[in-house]
């Protein structure tokens, strides 16, 4: 006799970048088997793969290519389905910061986070089209969730946002000349960035350090100073507990 199938339920979702509609399911144990294993290395290689691989597993609309969309898509899915598969709340640590009578307050308290109150911030008025001056412009595209997780550590700030900057790039216009990045390799690119006058590099900057990004808004209260806050969390690995 074979066993019984179990159906799961489904559910819609919105990617942020284009607002399409897809449907996933939750978690499965296996999932859940990936999600724990991730935590326990904690390996950013590691995260990154259990990620996209469940992300891929559980979207069931047809087409949706994890690894080509923006990383802050992919934040904003994941912690969506988690909290769809295991739960919406999470408890955390927080430490009050609040200043009584000159003495810092520092009492350490548990609360919930709710990932129901995830949301995407974005600055509109921070175009992909940037206008370096004399006919030279370029139109620039949000990286992937591998590539931004690979390159949060392990160099000195200037060179990893150079070389965000040079994976951004999606085309560079010259007058009438217009080049394709899959027509120049990424030490080209890296050497086109460090070529620039510092106010031009500081226009390409503005774009990376104002990418989309999640937050999940919290308001709790300290049980000892009775202080309010109201913080915007945006700790990824809280969601791999």
């Amino acid at each position: 006799m074979a066993l019984p199938k179990i159906e799961l339920p489904i559910y819609d979702l919105k990617i942020p970048s284009t607002q399409k509609e897809i449907q996933v399911r939750p978690f499965k144990v296996k999932e859940e088997k990936l999600l724990l294993m991730a935590a326990e290395s904690a390996d950013t290689n590691d995260i990154v793969n259990a990620t996209k691989q469940i992300l891929n597993n559980c979207i069931l609309t047809p087409g949706v290519e994890v690894d080509r969309l923006p990383f802050f898509d992919v934040d904003f899915l994941f912690i969506a389905l988690r909290g769809l598969s295991i739960g919406e709340k999470i408890e955390l640590q927080f430490t009050c910061n609040a200043v009584i009578d000159d003495k810092k307050c520092g009492h350490v308290y548990e609360d919930e986070l709710d990932l129901s109150k995830c949301r995407i911030v974005k600055d509109e008025s921070i175009t992909d089209k940037i206008d370096l001056g004399g006919g030279l412009s370029m139109r620039m595209k949000y990286p992937t969730y591998a590539l931004m997780k690979q390159m949060e550590a392990g160099e000195a700030v200037i060179d990893r946002k150079i070389k965000v900057i040079a994976n951004c790039i999606d085309m560079i216009v010259n007058g009438e000349e217009v080049h394709t990045t899959k027509d120049l390799s990424k030490k080209e690119l890296v050497e086109f960035i460090e070529d620039l006058a510092e106010f031009q590099f500081k226009k390409l900057e503005e774009f990376v350090d104002n990418f989309p990004h999640f937050v999940v808004d919290i308001e709790n209260t300290c049980p000892k100073c009775k202080t309010m806050h109201r913080k915007e969390y945006r700790d990824f690995s809280a969601f791999f507990q």
